[in-house]
């Protein structure tokens, strides 16, 4: 009997050991900032169920043209039609990106329970440590860069020829070798005009082999582009120069019950003569943002709201919570096109309750879905 108690007494220990760090583990507590808890809680740290916000890059193609010498000759020198659309739309993107929900805040007393919580205060982990987990890399805080764009100064006829030295301020040089163009607007844009029709037949006998001289490819080429890069720099002078920008429009999805199947959004005003505008312009075309939900998790949902233990009151139950994104259908358009795209939408899904007890969980940083659960 005494060798049997050896052999009882510790695995016993071992057993209410276990039992003992498995208990600590669950002790932990999860109230709602939005309720009141019976008594005060002890120190913590707050996490937040994460909210999906839409953004819309939308590239817009525009001719600038501020700044240019002869824009009042570009239709009549060059023939060039100022009735096409200024603006254009090249494309959109349609991504999303999450963000804390104001309205889903909780305080949690860890006990025991290591957490691992980012800077925008959304779930990386429990119960995991740092080296555990896949190194942090969310490409969605990259803003779009901002594209300030310089405007070309074209003076090139009004500037005479110089020669700074040492000292000299800009735009008083010590030496002007040549007096200032006299000549009219008019005439500086028929001279300009003049050198572009030039450029055109001198690259229509290198094409066509017109040409007295014979040159390698090689040399043929590089001339094709140096006419190409003047005739581009004195059409600018009449037409202006063609830019691109991306501007980011982000749409908030709104999880009311009754918005939740279908919802449209003014996303912006576009006009082609004008670009971005407003809604009192008569020539504007309203671009929406029309998000669906697909509702493909139907019947996981409803078994969440209506079997789960503590579903009846969640807040009460104080267990961790998270948040199991739903798939929408989102439509951008207007009378001019149509961009559609599946995205995942965190506040369409469900409220999920972790499970009690010792365990393991990992967190997409691009969604907050549960992506890694053992116990």
């Amino acid at each position: 009997m005494k060798h049997n108690s050896h052999i009882v007494r510790p695995t016993f220990i071992l057993f209410a050991s276990c039992m003992l760090l498995s208990g600590c583990f669950g002790k932990y507590a999860v109230y709602s900032a939005k309720t009141q808890p019976p008594s005060n809680v002890k120190g913590g740290m707050l996490y937040a169920l994460p909210r999906t916000e839409i953004c819309i890059d939308v590239q817009f193609a525009y001719r600038d043209t501020s700044g240019i010498p002869f824009a009042e000759f570009a239709e009549e020198m060059l023939a060039y039609d100022n009735s096409k659309a200024r603006y254009t739309i090249e494309g959109i993107t349609l991504s999303t990106r999450i963000k804390a929900d104001p309205d889903r805040y909780y305080f949690v007393n860890p006990k025991g329970v290591t957490l691992q919580i980012d800077q925008r205060n959304l779930l990386r982990s429990i119960g995991m440590d740092e080296s555990e987990c896949i190194p942090s890399v969310n490409s969605q805080h990259k803003d779009i860069p901002n594209n300030n764009n310089q405007t070309t100064s074209y003076n090139l006829y009004d500037r005479t020829d110089t020669f700074y030295v040492r000292g000299d301020r800009p735009g008083h040089p010590t030496l002007a070798s040549s007096r200032k163009d006299s000549r009219s607007l008019r005439q500086r844009a028929e001279d300009a005009a003049e050198r572009i029709g030039n450029l055109q037949e001198r690259r229509l006998q290198l094409l066509e082999g017109e040409s007295d001289e014979h040159y390698s490819a090689e040399t043929l080429q590089l001339m094709l582009q140096q006419i190409d890069r003047q005739e581009a720099t004195l059409t600018q002078q009449f037409i202006g120069k063609q830019t691109t920008e991306t501007v980011r429009f982000v749409v908030e999805p709104k999880d009311e019950k009754n918005l939740i199947d279908n919802q449209t959004i003014v996303v912006f005003y576009y006009s082609p003569a004008k670009g971005i505008t407003d809604s009192t312009d008569t020539e504007a075309v309203a671009v929406s943002c029309n998000i669906r939900c697909i509702d493909n998790m139907k019947n996981a949902t409803r078994f969440i709201r209506y079997r789960l233990e503590h579903n009846k009151n969640p807040d009460k139950s104080r267990l961790f919570k998270y948040r199991r994104s739903e798939m929408a259908d989102v439509i951008v358009y207007s009378d001019l096109f149509r961009y559609q795209q599946q995205l995942p939408v965190a506040q369409f899904g469900p409220i999920i309750e972790l499970p009690k007890g010792k365990f393991k969980a990992r967190f997409d940083e691009k969604t907050g879905d549960l992506i890694y659960f053992s116990n």
